[in-house]
């Protein structure tokens, strides 16, 4: 069993993300240089809309999927990726709107990501995979398990993710522990009217003064930033914030008849303090929790050998 004892709140939770993170962020969703996909091992199938989404496949053997989460792309699962490779065949996509996976039509949402997911599962003939899920990937994994069931799933892997992001006075297991459909409405709607000016406010916050200057609206940089910003349809990823914060999957949760591994970060900006390990726990009664002491929202980037070593062994023990 893995470690579950509950870590004591950390005194100074770190920021939800750095200027680094942002500048990753604004990467993954294609609002600045996104590099050419490397050569090699990846590949891509067609949705049933035409949207040609791209996959990243490594190695050979019993397969394990790898769903990323908002902001990033397949490339923050490659550490955890190359060493499962050892053994299994993985594959880790670009979601529709991150990374090289530019969407072509209409809105995003749970529910057409956990198509693209089956309809991936059927163009690559997946036999029960190990389905491995990170934040809003976990998200899309609960959204393809309750539309679809199990009957292809070997086990899943959820990391750092809550059933449900909003909170009420019923369930304080969200976002932050208190962030209510409301607020989270709040702030999508402020991002659907000016995204480029609440963006450039924020990054300017994380670099310091001098960044600050330099991303003003009257600064060279600036001006040229809010003109490329505002050229990007942004509805499309608001779209998908919604359908997260619409998303409720306690209930199917609690049916679930899979293999579960639940990795949590103790540092997690997200949901640390909060007693997701326990409900996880005690609804999801042969569930295995992991808990890492020093990690934030994402465990497999910081600590990917430790991560690598307790998925495989869940594998071995139950896929």
């Amino acid at each position: 069993m893995f470690d579950s004892v509950p870590p004591e709140r950390p005194p100074h939770p770190p920021r939800l993300t750095g200027l680094r993170g942002v500048l990753r962020t604004l990467r993954n969703f294609g609002l600045v240089g996104v590099g050419a996909p490397t050569a090699g091992d990846y590949d891509s199938f067609t949705a049933n809309d035409g949207q040609a989404v791209p996959v990243c496949v490594l190695g050979d053997g019993p397969p394990v999927v790898l769903v990323h989460g908002v902001g990033c792309s397949h490339r923050d699962w490659m550490p955890v990726a190359r060493r499962l490779a050892r053994r299994h065949c993985v594959l880790a996509w670009d979601a529709r709107g991150h990374g090289s996976c530019r969407p072509v039509h209409g809105s995003i949402t749970l529910a057409r990501l956990a198509e693209d997911l089956a309809e991936m599962l059927d163009h690559f003939g997946l036999e029960r995979p190990v389905l491995v899920g990170h934040s809003m990937g976990a998200l899309t994994l609960m959204q393809y398990l309750h539309s679809h069931g199990t009957q292809r799933v070997a086990a899943v892997t959820l990391v750092d993710q809550s059933p449900r992001i909003v909170t009420d006075d019923s369930w304080r297991l969200g976002l932050f522990g208190g962030c209510s459909a409301a607020m989270l409405s709040g702030l999508i709607a402020g991002a659907r009217q000016d995204f480029a000016e609440t963006l450039l406010n924020e990054v300017g916050a994380l670099g310091g003064a001098w960044l600050r200057r330099q991303l003003g609206a009257e600064a060279s940089l600036g001006r040229m930033l809010r003109r490329r910003l505002r050229r990007v349809d942004l509805r499309p990823l608001l779209d998908l914030a919604e359908s997260m914060a619409q998303a409720d999957f306690r209930a199917s949760l609690s049916r679930l008849d899979a293999p579960l591994l639940v990795v949590l970060g103790a540092r997690s900006p997200h949901y640390a303090g909060l007693p997701l390990d326990a409900w996880y726990r005690d609804t999801v009664k042969h569930a295995q929790i992991s808990i890492y002491p020093r990690a934030g929202h994402s465990p497999h980037v910081s600590e990917p050998l430790r991560f690598v070593r307790e998925l495989e062994r869940f594998i071995i023990d139950h896929a």
